[in-house]
């Protein structure tokens, strides 16, 4: 095994040269320290100063107003200015690995570069799938994954539903993962981390994460604006959606089909489920729920100038287009709906991010591949070219011993077991007990080959033949039952060491769980801010 504390070199990866993405080069990092940023930094400043150009001259209208006046609104409000850049990077207010932690790294060397504001969206409204943390963990040499939990939620409900941890609550977290790291602990980033947490001036357990979060990116000088998706989101956008919403509806298949085909995708489930359009009811990309409950789709269903709003097949309201036509009347009725709460999905979120607030997106692989359906959603409902956006992603490996074995030594192990199942005096030690079994079975195979050359239709000797050799092989082995359990051992060592190393290799741990120093390394390999000055 590699020692402890130690690790493999970085490497360093050169970014592609390209103005667009390409989306073929987009690859997950393998290596420890290797990063993504697609494209190049002198080709981020180029796509931030064509997609200002591009959103700017905008006169596509919504509710009466072109889209470029509700952009401009928005970005004032939410980034402070509408004359300089914005970048923007988005994610669940999840315990996430260093991959997704470098698109913030990146965003905020751009926009320091291009005298802009970097703009995180906490994406409170998607549900976690559990509320545990996966912690690796060392015990006399050996390495398994442990999983803490940090909150009880029920399945289905979101991010923002969590209620606030308090004193006693984020003593009892804290002290979960001091037990499991043992030393490690202190030397993490999890200090800092619950130092935030815990003077977090806080409603609920999103503002007490974002503020960890916040700590731990202060010991690298490292910020962004945070602005949590549930309290910025409403906008003419949804309301729009709500007016048109068969054609909205429609569009989003049409991309989602156009996408299928693209990339030879075969399913209607796959990569995300079409919206659903039965009896006038049109499914939008949306969801809709109350503080203590789930999460439901929202549906619409429109007669002449009447549109109702659905929860699944609850009717939760009922307006009028002319009340949907005037911004200031629907943004009362939408924050009105007696407790319920409508919240955008994945696509739907990145297009309002892209449309109404970024200069650049930022997105992770797996967001870039996906919002290429968003860009087919920009060009057939609202009849403009798409903005170009940038991927972001890293690899880094906590400081744990890994073994040299891999998965080759496991079809080695497994190969040498068949084989001595089936060939055990190749591999069995001859003495005086052995040698009549090693001999009966050569003249059993040497009968074996003579049959088939001469009688090959003779089944009955054939069979006699083959019976003959596997009652050998059978008693040989029963001579020798210590080289079976050592054969079937080496597998089971062979599966624990591949499983060892892949607890040690992997990338998705908690940024938090890394020591300062290798976050560091992580921030070095990153483009600076000089390098997106052009």
């Amino acid at each position: 095994m590699q020692a402890l504390n130690t690790l493999p070199p970085i490497v360093t990866v050169q970014p592609w040269a390209l103005t667009m993405l390409d989306f073929s080069k987009i690859k997950t990092p393998a290596a420890h320290g290797q990063v993504l940023v697609l494209p190049e930094p002198a080709d981020c400043v180029a796509a931030v100063r064509s997609n200002d150009r591009l959103l700017r001259g905008w006169d596509r209208e919504v509710l009466g107003v072109p889209l470029s006046q509700w952009r401009r609104k928005t970005r004032e409000a939410l980034a402070g200015t509408d004359n300089a850049p914005v970048i923007v990077v988005g994610h669940q207010p999840a315990f996430y690995h260093p991959g997704v932690w470098a698109k913030h790294i990146v965003a905020r060397r751009l926009a320091d570069a291009m005298g802009g504001v970097a703009v995180n969206i906490v994406v409170d409204n998607d549900a976690p799938r559990d509320t545990t943390i996966a912690v690796p963990t060392l015990s006399d040499g050996v390495l398994s994954v442990k999983r803490v939990s940090f909150a009880a939620l029920q399945s289905g409900f979101a991010y923002e539903q969590i209620d606030s941890a308090d004193a006693e609550t984020q003593a009892a977290f804290e002290s979960a993962l001091r037990s499991t790291m043992g030393p490690r602990f202190d030397d993490s980033m999890l200090p800092r981390f619950f130092q935030g947490f815990a003077q977090a001036d806080t409603t609920d357990w999103v503002d007490q994460a974002i503020a960890g979060r916040r700590a731990i990116e202060a010991s690298f000088d490292i910020s962004l604006v945070d602005h949590r998706i549930s309290r910025v989101w409403s906008s003419p956008l949804l309301i729009d959606m709500l007016q048109h919403a068969e054609s909205f509806t429609k569009t989003y298949n049409e991309a989602l089909a156009q996408y299928r085909k693209r990339h030879r995708v075969r399913g209607a489930q796959r990569p995300i489920p079409d919206l659903q359009i039965d009896r006038n009811r049109c499914e939008l990309p949306v969801w809709i729920y109350r503080s203590h409950e789930t999460r439901r789709r929202l549906f619409v269903h429109r007669n002449g100038d009447s549109i109702r709003l659905f929860a699944g097949a609850d009717q939760v309201a009922e307006s009028h287009a002319s009340t949907l036509a005037c911004n200031d009347k629907a943004s009362a009725l939408i924050d009105g709906l007696d407790g319920w709460l409508l919240r955008p999905r994945a696509l739907t979120l990145t297009l309002w991010a892209r449309l109404m607030l970024a200069d650049l997106f930022v997105h992770g692989i797996g967001g870039a591949k996906y919002d290429r359906i968003t860009d087919d959603i920009i060009t057939g409902y609202y009849g403009l070219e798409a903005p170009q956006m940038a991927c972001v992603s890293a690899s880094l490996h906590l400081d744990l011993p890994v073994p040299d074995k891999c998965l080759s030594h496991i079809t080695c192990a497994r190969r040498k077991a068949r084989d001595l199942r089936f060939n055990p005096q190749r591999h069995l030690t001859p003495d005086q007990a052995l040698a009549p079994l090693v001999d009966r079975r050569a003249d059993a195979v040497a009968s074996a080959v003579s049959l088939k050359r001469n009688a090959r239709r003779d089944h009955t000797a054939r069979r006699t033949a083959f019976l003959a050799i596997r009652n050998a092989n059978e008693a040989m082995l029963s001579a020798r039952a210590e080289a079976l359990i050592e054969a079937d051992r080496a597998i089971d060592m062979a599966r624990m060491l591949h499983q060892q190393r892949s607890i040690a290799e992997n990338r998705e741990y908690f940024f938090g769980l890394y020591p300062k120093r290798i976050l560091q390394q992580l921030v070095d390999a990153l483009p600076a801010a000089r390098d997106f000055r052009v």
